[in-house]
């Protein structure tokens, strides 16, 4: 359950995320065939808002952390299933957030989402961690590809459903899984936890 603080913090950055983006696309649909260009002091508009909020202070580490939280979740969801309908999307979201929730996974969404066996090269010599091929809990991450996020629009999109399920608009459409896999492979761990549905193109267990 969400502490005060924390709702508050979570539906003020929603409803920012949702006006800029609304604002955003009208301006995308609205603009002038010549632009005059002038100076404009730049304004951090979530410093404006939270500086209204006698609750909250803009540099505590709860807004810092609930930032975090959400992009954390929003990336999984980019990377693990941009391609699948919203029930697929927020089933990855639910199985990220009961992890965090399980006894043998992290406790925070950012090290559930990159949990991994790193490079000790790389975290000796670059000071930088590099998860090692295959060996990380979300394919995407430890694939040897990109992790550069191309379709912003979508990134967006998938922000704003993080943060709905992070206020708890929505309710764990996986029955408690905190394991999935595609249905097109028969990975052998499987046999070993409960399954609990299929949504998409994934099948969903619970410890």
């Amino acid at each position: 359950m969400l502490l005060l603080r924390e709702k508050l913090v979570y539906t003020a950055m929603f409803f920012i995320l949702a006006s800029y983006t609304t604002l955003n696309l009208v301006q995308a649909f609205d603009t002038p065939d010549i632009i005059e260009t002038e100076a404009v002091e730049e304004t951090d508009p979530l410093k404006e808002i939270f500086d209204t909020i006698d609750e909250v202070d803009y540099n505590n580490s709860i807004v810092e952390s609930t930032m975090s939280d959400a992009h954390c979740l929003a990336t999984n969801i980019y990377f693990e299933a941009r391609g699948e309908s919203d029930a697929g999307q927020i089933a990855v979201a639910f199985v990220t957030l009961n992890r965090v929730r399980s006894s043998n996974f992290p406790d925070n969404i950012c090290d559930v989402v990159y949990q991994a066996q790193h490079s000790e090269w790389w975290k000796e010599h670059k000071n930088k961690l590099v998860p090692i091929r295959h060996r990380c809990q979300f394919s995407w991450y430890c694939d040897g590809k990109s992790d550069k996020v191309h379709n912003e629009v979508e990134y967006i999109r998938l922000l704003g459903l993080a943060f709905e399920v992070l206020l708890d608009n929505h309710i764990d459409n996986t029955g408690g899984a905190v394991y999935y896999h595609a249905d097109y492979v028969e990975p052998y761990w499987a046999i070993a936890y409960n399954k609990t549905t299929s949504i998409d193109d994934h099948v969903f267990y619970r410890e």
